[in-house]
């Protein structure tokens, strides 16, 4: 997928066909790597006023989070992302992750970032900033699991607005031509 601004403003997500994603093919290859989440990853998309439909936090957790925390085993966030996270499900859901032991999840602290891993991480911030149309009152800092649940969750994801509806290709299409260029990731 690529994130491009659009002449009015609007971000506008275009899906890439013909490359595959080098971050995707990674996790694939290595699904024990720290994988580092954005705030939205851990977030029901309800929140949006693009959002037609709601999807409550039980259910969310139950097709989206909960088979990707058992996919991966070493997930984190970044403290600030901790901060953003607005509601009560997603922080205790968090909090739960956090304190098992083993934990869950790791959780990034600037404190403990070196000098290379600070530049690293104020260079994303910057250049993910135009995308993310920060609003803290409705959308914070803007081979997986049950297969048909994620499906179900992505395709509603994936129409979430009209414009996406207009600009993307359908889900069939979608759907056939990653699996066409991604088939030969999967062992």
């Amino acid at each position: 997928m690529n994130l491009k601004p659009s002449s009015v403003g609007k971000t506008m997500m275009r899906i890439n066909f013909s490359t595959p994603n080098l971050a995707l093919i990674s996790i694939i290859e290595d699904p024990e790597q720290v994988i580092t989440l954005d705030a939205n990853f851990l977030i029901p998309p309800y929140r949006s006023r693009f959002t037609k439909k709601i999807i409550e936090f039980y259910k969310f957790r139950e097709i989206w989070l909960d088979p990707i925390f058992g996919a991966f085993p070493n997930l984190a966030i970044h403290e600030a992302v901790y901060d953003e996270l607005v509601g009560v499900s997603s922080q205790a859901y968090i909090d739960t992750k956090r304190n098992t032991n083993p934990t869950k999840i790791i959780i990034h602290k600037d404190s403990s970032l070196t000098e290379v891993e600070k530049i690293l991480k104020d260079t994303i911030e910057s250049r993910i900033a135009s995308f993310t149309k920060y609003d803290p009152m409705l959308d914070n800092k803007d081979e997986l699991g049950d297969k048909k649940a994620m499906k179900m969750l992505y395709k509603y994801q994936y129409y979430l607005t009209d414009h996406e509806k207009c600009t993307n290709p359908s889900w069939g299409d979608f759907n056939t031509t990653m699996k066409k260029l991604y088939e030969s990731y999967f062992k």
